[in-house]
């Protein structure tokens, strides 16, 4: 007797067109095996997601991959340890696999705009998502 594996199905994430134009560039500064990495996708979801926080992190991204120390830095004097410097280093934690400085309960209290965009990323990395078209 066979047993039917179940078919995988993925979330469908949907971004608002400009969110999309911004992440759009942040993956196409990227190499093609880099746009293929979950922990790249949900890291530029995250540094696209808020046109502040897309101005700071646009020129650390490139090629070369991701300059989240230099992001990180920007991100915390621009707005301190406040919901956008939170989501930076959830952002940071899902690309470098390295433990996350901010607890659950910070990131539960992210606010209504950072929060979903939170667990987005994380099912993004986790390759229980896909970004819509």
């Amino acid at each position: 007797m066979t047993i039917p594996m179940p078919k995988k199905e993925y979330i469908s994430i949907q971004m608002t067109p400009e969110h999309r134009n911004r992440y759009n560039i942040l993956t196409g500064a990227l190499l093609e095996r880099q746009q293929s990495d979950r922990s790249y996708l949900a890291a530029c979801y995250l540094l696209s997601a808020d046109e502040d926080i897309f101005d700071i992190a646009k020129p650390y991204v490139s090629f070369d991959g991701i300059d989240f120390a230099a992001i990180r830095m920007r991100v915390k004097k621009r707005f301190g340890t406040y919901n956008e410097y939170t989501a930076i280093e959830v952002g940071y934690s899902l690309f470098t696999w390295c433990n996350c400085k901010v607890n659950p309960h910070e990131m539960a209290q992210s606010g209504p705009f950072w929060l979903p965009l939170i667990c987005n990323a994380l099912l993004i990395q986790g390759n229980a998502a896909n970004i819509g078209e």
